[in-house]
């Protein structure tokens, strides 16, 4: 899944430009309506339909993610089980 609109110049280098960084993948996980899975911990629900969702919401917020940081940032991100955590 690719971050439409995120250019290779505005992923993730570090922390030079992480508070650029945050504020735009912040309104990108926004307008898919899952920035909640990045800004707090998500209970995992209990039912099988809406635990389907939130494995979906939550796989695609961490996708977004994955793909707005530069190649050499993803090895320290990669290993982590949620949105948030990432």
């Amino acid at each position: 899944m690719e971050v439409k609109g995120l250019r290779d110049r505005d992923r993730l280098h570090g922390a030079s430009n992480f508070v650029i960084w945050k504020a735009r993948i912040l309104a990108i996980l926004d307008k898919h309506r899952i920035k909640g899975y990045a800004l707090r911990t998500v209970v995992v629900p209990v039912s099988t339909d809406a635990n389907e969702k939130y494995e979906e919401a939550q796989s695609k917020a961490k996708c977004m993610i994955l793909n707005s940081v530069m190649d050499d940032v993803i090895p320290h991100i990669v290993d982590k089980n949620t949105a948030r955590k990432m």
